[in-house]
C-alpha cells in the first residue's frame, strides 16, 4: 500500500494478532501510539478478524502517520485478494482508496 511519500509492503500470515514493522515490533515503532495502531488495525477488526492474522510489514519514506495508513492500505487490498466478499464490507469505509497527494 501508498500514502503521499509512505510505500508499504505488507504480509498477512496465519497467527494471532503481532504487527512487525521493518522487523520491529510494531507498537514499539508506532510509538504507542493508539491512533496510529488502530488505523492499522482497522480493516481487519471490521471483518473480526484481528486475532487470526499476523501483519508483517516493509514500509519506507514519509512520517509515521503516512507509514500506518499505507499499512491500512496494504492490509485491507491484501484481505480483497483473499476473499472477493470482503471487499463488499471495506469499500464503503474508505479502506481502499489510495491517498496520493
Amino acid at each position: 500500500g501508498k500514502r503521499k511519500q509512505a510505500v508499504a509492503r505488507v504480509f498477512l500470515i496465519p497467527g494471532d494478532g503481532n504487527l512487525v514493522i521493518n522487523k520491529v515490533p510494531g507498537n514499539q515503532y508506532l510509538q504507542y501510539n493508539d491512533t496510529y495502531l488502530n488505523t492499522v488495525w482497522a480493516p481487519l477488526k471490521t471483518l473480526k478478524l484481528e486475532k487470526q492474522f499476523d501483519i508483517i510489514t516493509l514500509v519506507k519514506g514519509g512520517g509515521l502517520t503516512g507509514q500506518a495508513e499505507a499499512i491500512q492500505l496494504g492490509v485491507a487490498r491484501q484481505l480483497c485478494q483473499m476473499n472477493e466478499q470482503n471487499r463488499l464490507s471495506l469499500k464503503p469505509l474508505g479502506f481502499l482508496t489510495r491517498d496520493s497527494r
